[in-house]
């Protein structure tokens, strides 16, 4: 069930990315796995941390909305007369007949992937980073489900544990860190100066 729902995550987060950064957000390429997997966009600008949280927000609305997943056997001609070549997404797949799979009126592409049916069963999606991968081309790397629940609740035990070491609330890392780095940098700066 993992891999059915990163997989329908993929689509959504491709619905998300379209609808944040413009139409030419296009999948450049993909990998669904178990535990995470990595969606590959056209976009000629780095993306902000700013933009892969709307991706991230928009996409978890329509996990939310809990939207039908329906898979639909047509004649090629048809599909692409109803969808246009945005059907292609992750590739042309062969066939006189193609499974068309519609996330609600969300997203729809070619494909012969397992899926859940509907967005509500994939559970949350978090995007874990993002990083340029070529010229034009952003990947994100995701998480779904009860992993991306895993994820968050590792990074929450790094958090306390940070602030355990630090001495300080959860909510006063950041300036306590701040803190930090600003004595450390003056002990190097007046240890410099004694050499």
């Amino acid at each position: 069930i993992s891999l059915m729902r990163h997989h329908a995550a993929t689509h959504i987060i491709t619905g998300a990315a379209r609808r944040v950064l413009g139409e030419h957000a296009w999948q450049a390429g993909a990998q669904k796995g178990v535990d995470r997997s990595r969606l590959d966009i056209s976009h000629w600008l780095r993306l902000t941390q700013e933009q892969a949280n709307d991706i991230e927000a928009l996409a978890n609305a329509v996990v939310m909305s809990n939207v039908a997943i329906k898979p639909i056997w047509m004649p090629r001609e048809e599909a692409e007369k109803h969808y246009g070549f945005r059907l292609y997404q992750g590739g042309v797949v062969p066939g006189r007949e193609i499974r068309v799979v519609k996330v609600g009126d969300w997203d729809v592409e070619a494909c012969g992937g397992l899926y859940c049916k509907t967005t509500g069963e994939i559970g949350l999606i978090k995007i874990i980073h993002t990083e340029r991968v070529q010229d034009g081309v952003e990947r994100l790397v995701f998480s779904a489900g009860s992993s991306a629940i895993k994820l968050i609740q590792e990074r929450d035990a790094s958090l306390e544990k940070t602030a355990m070491l630090l001495n300080v609330p959860m909510e006063k890392i950041v300036t306590a860190t701040e803190s930090m780095v600003i004595e450390l940098k003056e002990v190097r700066r007046n240890t410099d100066n004694l050499m």
